[in-house]
């Protein structure tokens, strides 16, 4: 379970550096006990809040959880302390606690978002603060494999506020997981124009694309990721393997993207199979052998890799070689098959009437 940042919103709440660095040199307990000293007082509540959002940005979970606990005993309606609380507790891999705190974190806000008199900047501000709360709880809920709770929670999200890129980014994460890779794009596509240099947006628009089947697209969309940041494999990953299919010196082209994507990461799967692949097909077999064999390392149960390598074998007289490889293939593929097999659900007989 990766760990979850801080929303852009709740960076905003940190004050200055000079501040920031006296909260940070008090301790959790200190932060806690004194919250509970004085649990009416608005400016130490204030002050709590920002501590608990600095031990985030210092990846101090238990420090933060145990700060915004102690804040929410004495204001159980604050939606940023509820916020920073499901934050801590989800990065503690405590996803269960965090859900219920997300929720209160979602109404809290959304009840602050809709109070009257509000100036246009206040009512902005509120309803940017509920979009990051029902992107949390996206969040939470797509981990707990509560897919469609996350979709309907991420879509309201963008809904309040389509300038939140955290919110475009994930509702475009939780459209692809739901099979629309297309809805996916458009999403991703917005987060783009929101943080163009964002190098993690223009590589979801790019797999969603390809994934849609618009190859142009996607191939103008791997290499605007290129132009942003040029050391990032998958971007060459991604030309690569498009370019691959294309004849003459595009393929050529594309060959040499496989080739920098695996110098940059030499355990990219996909992009040795590839480049293996790629190669064979240019009559290069005996360059491709290194790279299939490292596939076939990093993913022993893949028979792809070694059925390339009957190939190669093949192509350069080594026939024995190919021949094991084969076997292996076959082998492999029983395997699978029994997997499927044992992970199938038993087959209830009828009853009799």
């Amino acid at each position: 379970m990766a760990a979850l940042s801080l929303s852009a919103q709740a960076q905003t709440t940190l004050s200055s550096p000079a501040a920031s660095a006296a909260r940070a040199s008090d301790s959790a307990s200190a932060i806690v006990e004194r919250v509970r000293a004085n649990k009416t007082n608005a400016a130490v509540l204030s002050s709590a809040i920002e501590s608990g959002f600095e031990f985030l940005r210092a990846a101090s979970y238990e420090a933060a959880a145990e700060v915004f606990g102690a804040i929410v005993e004495a204001a159980p309606r604050e939606p940023l302390a509820l916020y920073g609380r499901a934050v801590a507790l989800f990065n503690l891999r405590r996803v269960a606690e965090a859900e219920p705190v997300a929720r209160a974190s979602v109404e809290a806000a959304l009840a602050r978002a809709s109070l009257p008199d509000q100036t246009q900047a206040q009512a902005a501000e509120a309803k940017r603060r509920a979009s990051d709360a029902l992107t949390l709880l996206a969040t939470i809920l797509a981990v707990r494999r509560d897919n469609a709770g996350a979709l309907a929670s991420v879509t309201k999200a963008v809904e309040l506020s389509p300038e939140n890129f955290d919110a475009q980014l994930a509702l475009g994460r939780a459209l692809y997981g739901a099979g629309d890779p297309a809805a996916a794009a458009k999403a991703f596509r917005a987060a783009v124009a929101l943080k163009a240099d964002d190098a993690r947006a223009r590589f979801f628009l790019a797999t969603a694309l390809e994934q849609a089947g618009d190859e142009a697209g996607a191939l103008a969309a791997y290499r605007e990721l290129l132009a942003v940041n040029p050391d990032i494999a998958e971007g060459h990953l991604g030309v690569g393997v498009l370019l691959v299919k294309r004849p003459g010196d595009e393929a050529l082209e594309g060959v040499k993207h496989l080739t920098r994507a695996v110098a940059l990461n030499g355990n990219l799967y996909e992009a040795r199979v590839a480049l293996g692949r790629a190669l064979i097909q240019k009559g290069r077999a005996a360059e491709a052998v290194e790279h299939l064999q490292r596939a076939a390392e990093l993913a022993p149960n893949n028979p792809e890799p070694h059925y390339q390598l009957a190939i190669a074998y093949r192509r350069l007289g080594r026939r024995q070689e190919a021949e094991a490889e084969s076997a292996l293939v076959q082998k492999l593929h029983e395997a699978r098959r029994a997997r499927v097999q044992q992970s199938a659900p038993a087959t209830v007989p009828e009853s009799k009437p």
